[in-house]
């Protein structure tokens, strides 16, 4: 059992003032909900980018990296654009461009 010297015997936390204690406990909650925010500030932004609900790898890539996988013609045929024709028009001006 390793003895604590009498002059440091006050540095624990049932031994502490309470106002030291409320200050303590404040900086937990503080940063505990601060956690807390930055987590659902991240689901909240990239959690559907894959189009699946919840947080997975792919949404992370997709968010700031994007989905390279198509041409630039139909991610905004895709994206921006898409109200501007039908589905078809879409799907044939993207089979015309590969």
């Amino acid at each position: 059992m390793k003895l604590i010297p009498p002059d440091l015997a006050w540095l624990n936390l049932p031994n502490l003032p309470t106002p030291v204690k409320v200050l303590f406990s404040g900086y937990l909650l503080v940063i505990g909900l601060g956690l807390c925010m930055a987590g659902l500030q991240i689901m909240l932004t990239h959690g559907m980018a894959d189009g699946k609900p919840g947080l997975s790898l792919d949404d992370i890539v997709y968010s700031y990296y994007g989905n390279r996988s198509g041409s630039k013609l139909e991610s905004k045929l895709n994206g921006s654009m898409k109200e501007m024709g039908t589905p078809e028009a879409r799907l044939n001006i993207i089979n015309m461009g590969s």
